[in-house]
């Protein structure tokens, strides 16, 4: 059984035993001696398997490997994200001073599974939409972080959410940058978790778990409307 089973198959058993002591607790209580109570005990209890020690092993070390694979695809992923805001803004600001009349800020970016990233919005002509875009596309670092933002962000959401299927394609096309970025904005509150952030760029780059952890919470509205 996989990492992910067990832990679902642990919360099942959690909610079956909660069920079972809610149950207990409606009932009349029990007048009988520790002595009538033991002997009552029914037999499907006394003959539960116990997990050996072996197995109770295998299951840790389980676990440790999934949460150390799920921190170093969180690093990756939040550096990533880090990259792709800077490159995109300073391509930005280049284009900004060689098109001054444009404004860039309502410009958004997402990107095709192929990889192929697209300029979205923005008052601008086909023609230097297809011209800025060609541009963009030259910049290998900035398409690279990105699609590592797409295929992390798949991981993050389904390590917060063990329900969850959702795959690194349903995010392809759908992302744009500045929207993401707003919506994890929004997640700091004054009096939650990283509070003391006050910049784009702190929250981008504060503790990984939390990064992931607002992240996922930006992402979910949108999966559940996209896909």
């Amino acid at each position: 059984m996989d990492i992910k089973s067990s832990l679902q198959k642990s919360q099942h058993d959690l909610v079956n035993n909660n069920a079972a002591l809610t149950k207990a607790k409606s009932t009349t209580i029990d007048t009988r001696s520790p002595a009538e109570k033991l002997n009552a005990v029914p037999a499907s209890i006394i003959n539960t398997p116990v997990a050996s020690e072996e197995e109770i092993k295998k299951f840790q070390q389980e676990a440790y490997e999934y949460n150390v694979k799920n921190f170093e695809i969180q690093d990756k992923t939040q550096a990533a994200f880090a990259t792709t805001l800077k490159e995109f803004e300073k391509f930005k600001d280049t284009q900004s001073t060689l098109h001054p009349n444009i404004d860039f800020n309502t410009l958004d970016l997402a990107q095709k599974e192929d990889g192929t990233l697209q300029l979205v919005g923005g008052n601008i002509a086909t023609s230097l939409r297809a011209e800025l875009e060609a541009q963009i596309n030259g910049n290998e670092e900035l398409k690279s972080a990105y699609k590592q933002v797409h295929e992390g962000m798949a991981d993050i959401v389904r390590y917060f959410d063990v329900n969850s299927n959702v795959e690194a394609k349903d995010f392809y096309g759908k992302f744009r940058l500045n929207e993401l970025s707003h919506s994890f904005e929004k997640q700091f509150h004054d009096d939650g978790f990283g509070q003391d952030y006050q910049t784009l760029e702190e929250k981008v780059l504060s503790n990984s778990l939390l990064f992931s952890s607002k992240m996922a919470d930006a992402i979910n509205p949108r999966i559940n409307i996209s896909v």
